[in-house]
């Protein structure tokens, strides 16, 4: 198959996995409401006309208009904060609802997923409903990835700019989610639970989509509805494990010292039932039934890849590589934290490729993390792309390969695209404009140098998907 072609493919195949967890498939799936109850996965809740709606992250605006769809007079409001100018960029009817049909207000805020004053205006909105709510009521809490940035309520006396250093100086040395977000909920009036506990006494649902590998409900948008677990001294631990002490406003290292030399004290979560509806192995689940019906063996090795992007991207082809020519396979699967069965699961689809010429795919599920050293522009998803690509490009393999690494929300970093493709054409192609790749690489600038690569046609953009399950990586193989 030619290059263009395997592009293509891959294409269908994420778009495929994307959409399979779209909030509106997954509410009519997993929510039924009749006359006085609602029934999610087996539980039942009597609903009287009762219900208010709060929700944060890229996907609540579709789980919102289809809840409130099923709801009916059941609702009385509600209030959701989802990115800046998602509204305007989804489909015309849900801009239309929310306009003018809905008693849900929607605010926008967090641009480029940093806490912003429009956000937090929306969290202080979501504060006021959530603790009115009587004994009677009933609070649907909707949560999914992105959530953290569009919640922020800084515990005083910490500002919402001296939070946004916090996070963003975390973000910059490497720190990954789990990371991220037990320095958040510390930094809260609302994660780690406290968004719950404001709801007392209403009765609290929360519906969840899962950014997260291996689904942990109380870090997913730094778990406003989940007791918080975490050892109170571990957020201060994180800020010494990346030399910040110095670095970080004075009034974050007060509240972290404090919190760790406080006792801990448990409060009861009775009230609260959390129910994850969707996750990265149902995108990739799609994704291979997609890949399957396209005529290829079709694989999904693990959903739980993560480390830097630059190195798992270089380490991902390195695993095809040593597949194919049957050399420290094992090593690069024990290198990548692989399940073991990693090997013969490949090794017999290398086989099947070598003397069938079955066509090959495999599928990843995910979060890479980028360590900022550069000045440039670009995502997790674009940098793996294009370490993937050098590395193809260096080890010029005989079989036709191809990746493609892209964020089921549609936005990888501050960048218009979801992630990118890569391929030796796409190196050599930079290689006759007189381009260093491995330079942008370098200054984290992989976006502008995809850009400059046959206008952009490498990348893959679909804007704002309205959810967000991770990352899916497809490589296809013939």
């Amino acid at each position: 198959m030619s290059t263009d072609a395997l592009c293509k493919d891959a294409r269908i195949i994420f778009e495929t996995g994307y959409r399979s967890v779209q909030p509106l498939n997954l509410i009519n799936k997993e929510v039924e409401i009749n006359s006085n109850s609602i029934q999610i996965q087996g539980k039942s809740f009597p609903v009287f006309k009762n219900v208010y709606i709060v929700g944060f992250g890229k996907a609540v605006l579709g789980m919102a208009n289809a809840l409130e769809t099923k709801l009916q007079e059941h609702l009385v409001s509600g209030i959701i904060s989802v990115p800046d100018g998602m509204l305007t960029t989804l489909n015309t009817k849900l801009h239309d609802h929310f306009s003018s049909k809905s008693c849900i207000q929607v605010y926008e805020g967090a641009s480029n997923n940093i806490p912003d004053e429009n956000s937090l205006i929306a969290a202080t909105k979501i504060s006021g409903i959530v603790n009115s709510l009587k004994e009677s009521d009933l609070l649907i809490v909707l949560i999914s990835g992105g959530g953290s940035a569009l919640l922020p309520a800084p515990k005083p006396p910490l500002t919402l700019k001296e939070k946004q250093k916090v996070i963003q100086l975390l973000a910059s040395r490497g720190a990954d989610i789990e990371e991220l977000n037990a320095v958040r909920k510390q930094l809260s009036m609302l994660k780690g639970g406290k968004l719950a506990l404001l709801a007392k006494p209403a009765k609290v649902i929360s519906l969840i989509l899962s950014d997260i590998i291996g689904d942990p409900i109380g870090m997913i948008a730094s778990g406003p509805t989940v007791q918080n677990s975490d050892n109170p001294s571990l957020p201060l631990s994180i800020i010494e494990k990346y030399n910040l002490i110095q670095d970080l406003p004075k009034t974050a290292i007060q509240i972290l010292t404090e919190a760790a030399n406080q006792k801990q004290i448990n409060e009861s979560f009775s009230h609260v039932s959390n129910f994850v509806l969707g996750n990265n192995e149902t995108a990739l689940k799609a994704a291979a039934e997609k890949a399957t019906d396209l005529e290829y063996q079709t694989l999904i090795v693990t959903n739980r890849l993560s480390g830097t992007a630059s190195i798992i991207g270089t380490k991902l082809i390195s695993l095809v590589m040593s597949a194919v020519d049957k050399r420290n396979l094992n090593e690069i699967i024990n290198e990548l934290k692989l399940p073991s069965h990693t090997q013969e699961m490949i090794s017999e689809a290398i086989f099947q490729l070598k003397t069938y010429g079955k066509k090959l795919c495999l599928l990843f599920g995910g979060e890479t993390t980028v360590e900022v050293k550069g000045t440039g522009l670009g995502g997790r998803n674009q940098e793996l792309s294009l370490s993937a690509a050098l590395e193809l490009y260096n080890r010029k393999p005989q079989n036709s390969i191809i990746l493609l690494s892209a964020g089921t929300d549609g936005i990888d970093g501050p960048t218009c695209a979801a992630g990118a493709i890569a391929s030796v054409s796409l190196i050599e192609e930079a290689k006759s404009k007189g381009l260093n790749p491995s330079s942008y690489l370098l200054n984290n600038d992989s976006y502008n140098f995809y850009s400059q690569m046959n206008d952009g046609w490498w990348l893959v953009k679909t804007g704002h998907t309205g959810t967000n399950v991770m990352d899916i990586i497809i490589i296809l193989i013939t």
